[in-house]
């Protein structure tokens, strides 16, 4: 081993130390994701968003070209501009391009592949506020006032939810409301449509 790691130049032997960290690095996340310690996926550090992704509201908010330099695609750059290195680094300039353009098209490619991860995500969770506007059928009649409380039957995100209702008139089984405002933590107010 020294034989071969003296008989390189001083280039060949940065590529292949990038090539190796970067290979050690990238097998050790592997490990890591396989047990299930979570390596792979970044987190704003306001814990706002994960990968473009809004948690509170559960609405994409677009690519962000600050992703494009996530652990995950830096490391994958090094990886492949190590290994690129290495296999075409003999050739000069021309090795040095090659190796940097595999190195950028890897992280380009890594950014792009958890980005469209992270948007197949989704926690389930319906944030209350979601519920305003929503239209939906009275199933348990919601007696006028807002004294007496029952129940609606709502369609959001493509399920079908059951919230507590209170209105000013009568409400009986079937009728068609909408959804307008949230009255306290578990109660909303419908009217008629």
């Amino acid at each position: 081993m020294d034989a071969f790691w003296d008989g390189l130049s001083g280039d060949m032997k940065f590529y292949w130390a990038l090539a190796i960290f970067g290979s050690l690095i990238f097998v050790i996340q592997l490990v890591m994701a396989v047990l299930g310690f979570g390596a792979g996926h970044d987190v704003d550090a306001s814990g706002g968003t994960v990968g473009g992704h809004d948690i509170a509201t559960g609405h994409d908010t677009g690519f962000s070209i600050f992703k494009l330099f996530s652990v995950q695609s830096v490391f994958a750059f090094i990886t492949f501009f190590g290994w690129g290195g290495v296999i075409w680094g003999k050739n000069g300039l021309g090795g040095f391009f090659a190796a940097l353009a595999c190195g950028l098209f890897m992280m380009v490619a890594t950014s792009l592949l958890l980005y469209y991860l992270m948007k197949l995500q989704q926690s389930g969770n319906i944030n209350p506020c979601d519920y305003i506007g929503q239209t939906g059928t009275v199933y348990m009649n919601i007696a006028s006032g807002r004294v007496e409380q029952g129940k609606v039957t709502v369609n959001i995100q493509g399920c079908s939810r059951e919230i507590t209702a209170v209105a000013d008139e009568n409400l009986p089984t079937g009728t068609s409301v909408s959804v307008v405002q949230q009255v306290d933590g578990r109660r909303f107010l419908v009217k008629k449509i």
